[in-house]
């Protein structure tokens, strides 16, 4: 398995994989989350932005994490932090059209994750979270082959489109030396993602049977869902409609949703627009963090990729490279201190500049 053009991707914030750790623990409380989500000030102003979308129609404004906890939850929280996290750091990479496909996909599977999650005994928050990082293999190969991937899903639809079968996942191996699903279950394992996000973001549509727990089963139902209302990334034109997946669906998962497509999809594109809304200052500083991120990455060299497959199974801090420091600007800068104190002290004990 070929894992070294992930290295190239910068590592998800620290405070998503917080989040999802306390998305697991039940006795997280309202204080906690506050005081993690504002460790990233500009997280916590795209939080309360989305607070005062018309999505929540709440009859007061809202100016404050704690405020927004009060009024919309925990779980609620949780979900828009993490839909911000994940906008964020795909708009850093480059925003392209494949890019912001995937974004909208991967909110959807979320959304309807959260939607199916209660009859089949999952936190919401834990089923909107680990839908929408579901496919971050997928996400990983986009970033690391930025030209390569998106030729390759075109060629894909192509041969759909025509009737012709496509083995996406062959040629991913061939090309890539690594799978989509392979690759995120290796992103998961290095962002030290909990256990049951790193099932959900591995071979979840592969693995209906014994052993898939009720979380991997709502991300698999949430994500054919998706397709079949038109959010997959590569379209097939064989895929069940809707209706098909409702008569499929269990029927306390069914029950959940509309009965007709076009509401349901009403509803995506209205949570939708209302997460995708225009960031601001705050939302691009944090989109330059991430690109600044992505760029140091970049630089790996094969000794640090080498080191990283000996460690993956460790933590994240351990397996990434030490940055080397550029000291020369402190020195040049302290250089230019001491000269300039020496001139004024010239000048107060002589009453005159020295020539």
């Amino acid at each position: 398995m070929n894992t070294k053009d992930l290295l190239k991707i910068p590592a998800f914030p620290p405070v998503a994989a917080k989040l999802l750790q306390a998305a697991a623990n039940d006795n997280t409380g309202a204080a906690d989350l506050v005081h993690l989500l504002r460790s990233d000030p500009a997280l916590s102003a795209q939080i309360i932005r989305h607070a005062n979308s018309p999505l929540f129609n709440l009859m007061s404004e809202v100016k404050a994490l704690d405020h927004a906890v009060a009024l919309l939850g925990i779980q609620k929280i949780r979900m828009l932090a993490l839909s911000a996290i994940s906008r964020t750091y795909v708009r850093a990479t480059a925003m392209v059209d494949t890019l912001r496909t995937f974004w909208r996909y991967s909110l959807s599977c979320a959304l309807l994750a959260e939607r199916i999650a209660r009859p089949a005994r999952v936190q919401e928050d834990t089923a909107y979270g680990a839908a929408l990082l579901h496919d971050i293999g997928r996400l990983g190969l986009m970033m690391a082959h930025p030209n390569e991937y998106p030729k390759l899903l075109e060629a894909a639809a192509a041969d759909l489109a025509a009737g012709v079968e496509f083995d996406l996942l062959g040629r991913e191996r061939a090309l890539f030396g690594i799978d989509r699903y392979e690759a995120g279950e290796w992103l998961a394992r290095t962002w030290n993602l909990p256990q049951e996000f790193r099932e959900a973001a591995g071979k979840y549509d592969l693995r209906m049977g014994e052993g898939v727990s009720d979380l991997t089963a709502v991300v698999m139902w949430a994500c054919r869902i998706a397709n079949s209302l038109g959010y997959a990334v590569l379209d097939n034109p064989r895929k069940p409609s809707y209706e098909e997946i409702l008569q499929a669906l269990p029927a306390s998962l069914a029950a959940q949703l509309p009965a007709r497509a076009e509401d349901l999809v009403a509803h995506i594109e209205a949570e939708i627009a209302a997460l995708d809304s225009n960031g601001g200052s705050s939302d691009e500083e944090s989109a330059k963090r991430a690109v600044a991120a992505a760029r140091g990455n970049a630089q790996e060299d094969d000794e640090t990729y080498e080191q990283s497959e000996r460690d993956h199974c460790e933590p994240l801090s351990r397996a990434r490279p030490r940055r080397r420091w550029n000291l020369w600007p402190v020195f040049v800068a302290g250089a230019a201190v001491l000269l300039i104190t020496a001139l004024v002290f010239v000048k107060l004990t002589t009453g005159h500049w020295p020539c």
